[in-house]
């Protein structure tokens, strides 16, 4: 068995040993309190990477890469929920150059004892410091990609309540639009709220844009295909809150709204209907 042999061997035999020695020092360095199952989390997770560490020593580093980031997915999938705060995020990450080089100067004292070279000793610290960027590389696409998938969850949730259906009447109802009326609007409309106002017996609905800030091209255009698929199904529109200013966009957009039934403020689009 040769020195690197040695050490692989050691770092898997004593990996937890190890962790919760680097635990302990990260804990003492941390501003809050952890909760139990966070703190075993983490040696746990210390513990997986030692023995990963030990036993990948000998593999090229592109193909350490390869296996790491496999290691990493599986581990973050089995791992249990817990989200912390930014400011919790934060504390945890404040003390971490000074848990890595504690990991560093423990890994080249057991480099020493196990007899290892000069070049050898800095071939594993080099080796821990690359899967270590790994692991912060991996944490923070992560991260990146929670924070999109929230981002969605509530731009979703805000579409929809920028879109609600408020009945007026046995057959009326009215959609005020509130915000930037743009793509993703629109196709909420056709796809979400068109199929639930069809639900509904509604025969005459007010699109309200008083809440709206402009109207381009695209827009107009947009407007026109939601008027296209309600009358096809029975429903006819009254657009209402297209201010003076919002009228000169529309007649900039070169369409023609003349063909829509256009009232200047809900009251008007009722009494209309009622007539």
């Amino acid at each position: 068995m040769n020195s690197i042999e040695r050490f692989s061997k050691y770092l898997i035999d004593h990996a937890e040993a190890i962790s919760r020695e680097i635990t302990d020092y990260n804990l003492k360095k941390l501003e809050i309190n952890l909760p139990e199952e966070i703190i075993q989390q983490t040696i746990n997770t210390n513990i997986a990477f030692l023995e990963f560490l030990g036993e990948t020593l000998k593999l090229s580093k592109e193909t350490v890469a390869e296996k790491f980031i496999d290691w990493y997915e599986v581990r973050q999938a089995n791992k249990p929920e817990y989200q912390f705060s930014h400011e919790e995020l934060a504390s945890i990450l404040k003390p971490y150059a000074e848990t890595r080089l504690q990991l560093i100067e423990m890994m080249t004292k057991i480099s020493i004892g196990e007899g290892l070279s000069t070049e050898e000793v800095v071939f594993v610290n080099n080796r821990v410091s690359y899967l270590l960027d790994l692991s912060i590389t991996e944490t923070m696409i992560e991260r990146e990609k929670l924070a999109n998938e929230e981002n969605t969850k509530n731009q979703k949730i805000i579409t929809n309540l920028s879109s609600p259906i408020v009945p007026l009447a046995e057959d009326m109802a009215i959609l005020p639009l509130i915000g930037e009326f743009d793509f993703e609007r629109s196709d909420h409309i056709l796809t979400d709220v068109i199929p639930k106002i069809s639900g509904l017996r509604i025969k005459n609905l007010i699109i309200d844009f008083s809440g709206i800030a402009m109207i381009d091209a695209e827009i107009a255009a947009r407007i026109f295909n939601i008027n296209k698929v309600l009358r096809l199904i029975g429903i006819e529109t009254m657009l209402t809150g297209i201010r003076p200013e919002l009228a000169v966009d529309v007649i900039n957009t070169g369409i023609d709204f003349s063909q829509l039934n256009t009232y200047g403020t809900v009251q008007q689009a009722i009494l209309a209907n009622r007539a």
